[in-house]
């Protein structure tokens, strides 16, 4: 019985965590879309990302010319993608913590056929 009642309450927390993760994400995407700042940002490296399917991630990085940091952004994107190194694409970051970023043109260059 215990077991039982143990398994239940793990099945509830694990879907409500889900559940958080998801609002938690769909707030961020909503807040950059509001009021972020868009950059161009660089490809520099494609790899394969293990355990996640067909999927690579894209590596593009940019410099804050205000403070002369550079920024790494990753974005997953389909294994089929052909992005170049070198390609732009574009990231909407909160100009206050450049950390918190959602990249947003990927979909639009990576299905492209070279």
């Amino acid at each position: 019985m215990w077991a039982t009642i143990i398994g239940i309450l793990a099945v509830i927390a694990i879907i409500g965590l889900g559940i958080g993760l998801v609002a938690r994400t769909m707030s961020k995407t909503r807040w950059l879309k509001q009021h972020g700042t868009r950059i161009i940002a660089r490809v520099t490296d494609s790899i394969f990302a293990a355990g996640t399917g067909p999927a690579k991630v894209i590596i593009a990085e940019w410099t804050d010319p205000r403070t002369n940091v550079t920024y790494q952004f990753r974005s997953y994107v389909p294994s089929t993608a052909q992005v170049k190194l070198g390609e732009s694409v574009d990231v909407l970051i909160d100009p206050d913590h450049p950390e918190r970023y959602m990249v947003t043109s990927v979909a639009s260059i990576s299905m492209k056929k070279r």
